[in-house]
C-alpha cells in the first residue's frame, strides 16, 4: 500500500510541476513516477507491481480516460507489468542478479532505457487499440523520453538523498 501512496503522491507532484508540458493523454515530456516504477519493481518485485497497478488504476479513473473502465484497467495493469517484465528481461539478458548484487550504474541505465521503451510501446499499443491516441510513433517516442527523463531525475535524487545519510560504521 505504501508503494501505491508514494506513486500517487509523486504523480500529483509531477502534475503540479509539469502539467503544462504534457504531450497527449497519459504522455508527458517528464514523468517522475516512472522512476518510482523502476525502483519499486527492482526492490519489491511483485508487491511493487501491485502497488503501481493500484495507484495507476486510481489515477486513470479519477484523472484520465473519463470512466472507460477497460482502458483504465489496461493502463493500470501495464503500469505495473511493463517494469516487472523489464526486470525479467534484464535478469535474463543483462545477467542482473535477482538480489541486485551486481547492479552497476551502467546496468541501471540499461534497465531504465529498456523499461522506458518497453513501457511506452506497451502503453501506446494499448492506447491505439482503445482509441486514446492517434499517433503511435510520436506518442511512444515522447512517452519513452519522458519516462527515461523522469527515471533519471528520480534515481539521481535518490542517490543525493542516500549521500546525505550517515554511513553505518562496522565495529
Amino acid at each position: 500500500m505504501a508503494t501505491a501512496v508514494a506513486y500517487f503522491s509523486l504523480f500529483q507532484l509531477n502534475s503540479y510541476f509539469f502539467s503544462s508540458s504534457g504531450f497527449s493523454e497519459g504522455v508527458n515530456w517528464i514523468f517522475l513516477p516512472s522512476g518510482l516504477r523502476l525502483v519499486f519493481i527492482l526492490l519489491f518485485v511483485e508487491s511493487g507491481a501491485v502497488g503501481i497497478m493500484a495507484a495507476s488504476v486510481f489515477i486513470s479513473y479519477f484523472y484520465q480516460f473519463e470512466g472507460n473502465l477497460l482502458t483504465i484497467a489496461g493502463a493500470g495493469f501495464l503500469s505495473g507489468f511493463a517494469p516487472w517484465l523489464a526486470r525479467l528481461i534484464c535478469i535474463d539478458r543483462f545477467n542482473l542478479d535477482v538480489d541486485l548484487k551486481n547492479l552497476t550504474p551502467a546496468t541501471l541505465f540499461k534497465i531504465a532505457v529498456l523499461f522506458s521503451v518497453l513501457s511506452s510501446v506497451l502503453h501506446q499499443l494499448w492506447y491505439i487499440l482503445r482509441g486514446v491516441t492517434e499517433n503511435f510513433v510520436n506518442s511512444a517516442t515522447v512517452m519513452a523520453l519522458g519516462d527515461l527523463l523522469g527515471t533519471v531525475v528520480v534515481l539521481y535524487a535518490a542517490k543525493g538523498v542516500l549521500a546525505l545519510l550517515p554511513v553505518a560504521r562496522n565495529n
